[in-house]
């Protein structure tokens, strides 16, 4: 077991052979949970690469996906004469 200790901001820092052997790297996203009194770290799947290539530009082509299929469904509504609650 290796101890680590926290940072005044809670962090900390996993040892090198750990993140090696777990594959994390700069920019890695973790899972977190607790059990009991443990915290749990996981690596969480990587995103496509198609995400990972556009970087900051995938975020707001997912928001322009998000909002056309919400104007899809409203219309979708509107043209079997659900009234918009909105």
């Amino acid at each position: 077991m290796v101890k680590v200790k926290t940072s005044s901001k809670g962090q900390i820092v996993i040892p090198k052979e750990i993140r090696d052997r777990l594959g994390i790297k700069p920019g890695s996203v973790l899972n977190v949970s607790v059990e009991g009194k443990r915290i749990i770290l996981e690596p969480s799947p990587e995103p496509p690469d198609v995400f990972v290539e556009l970087g900051d530009e995938s975020e707001k082509i997912l928001q322009e996906l998000r909002k056309e299929s919400e104007d899809r469904i409203k219309k979708l509504l509107r043209d079997l004469g659900v009234k918009d609650s909105s």
